[in-house]
């Protein structure tokens, strides 16, 4: 089974001064199919099933991330294995993710001041833009979206993904949880410290997103500069 040190609770996040964090060094490292470095590592292309334009037919990201992934899913208990639902993100796919989820926004919050909008949104989806000084992360194909299934079907995490809801920060179970949601509290415990022991960190708006190599990642290693920079295949 898993150690008992991947039951603890989930800390609470670091606050960082997002201005102070420099501009990417690029590492010139290339872009991998992880599901082909360990037969525990599967993708569902979820946006592409969703039809947003320009989803990619399989997960691509920057081969340290892919290593990174395949030790924490060869290290698994039997029958446990990774499921991913997006690495590598074009700017087409994130203007069509932006646009829908700003109109179910609108549509639920029709009150929300332009500038309350906004900062709602940027909890959970980026901008659509390109920045070469603060690419978005998936943008980098250093971040990650995925989760732990158990004899090839998803463990319960409280949420589904891409559920842009408070429920959905990764330590939202962690104070009062309902017992019926604390075996998806030690699922999210389970999968945060799994990632953690292989240098990924975690998103805390999305228990499903973790990364290496670009923005807080590197905030999280001292201000250092980000190794991963905006990758031109996403430049559509």
């Amino acid at each position: 089974m898993f150690p008992q040190e991947f039951f603890a609770p989930i800390p609470a996040p670091p606050q960082f001064d997002w201005d102070a964090i420099p501009a990417p060094a690029e590492c010139g490292e290339p872009l991998v199919d992880p599901t082909g470095l360990s037969g525990r590592i599967a993708f569902d292309p979820v946006y592409l099933r969703d039809g947003h334009p320009g989803a990619m037919e399989r997960c691509l990201l920057r081969q340290t991330v892919a290593q990174k992934l395949a030790q924490a899913a060869d290290g698994l208990p039997a029958g446990y294995s990774i499921l991913i639902f997006d690495g590598l993100r074009p700017l087409s796919v994130q203007r069509s993710l932006y646009s829908r989820f700003k109109a179910e926004v609108e549509k639920e919050r029709p009150g929300l001041s332009p500038e309350a909008l906004e900062q709602y949104l940027d909890q959970f989806v980026a901008v659509p833009v390109k920045r070469l000084d603060r690419p978005s992360p998936h943008a980098t194909g250093g971040a990650v979206d995925l989760t732990l299934c158990k004899n090839g079907v998803p463990v319960d995490m409280g949420t589904g993904f891409d559920d842009f809801t408070a429920l959905a920060y990764t330590a939202a179970l962690e104070q009062d949880c309902p017992p019926h949601l604390e075996a998806a509290r030690d699922n999210r415990r389970i999968l945060y410290h799994l990632m953690a022991s292989v240098g990924l960190v975690n998103y805390e708006c999305e228990w499903w997103h973790f990364a290496y190599g670009e923005r807080q990642w590197a905030a999280r290693e001292n201000y250092r500069a980000p190794i991963y920079g905006f990758c031109p295949e996403c430049d559509n």
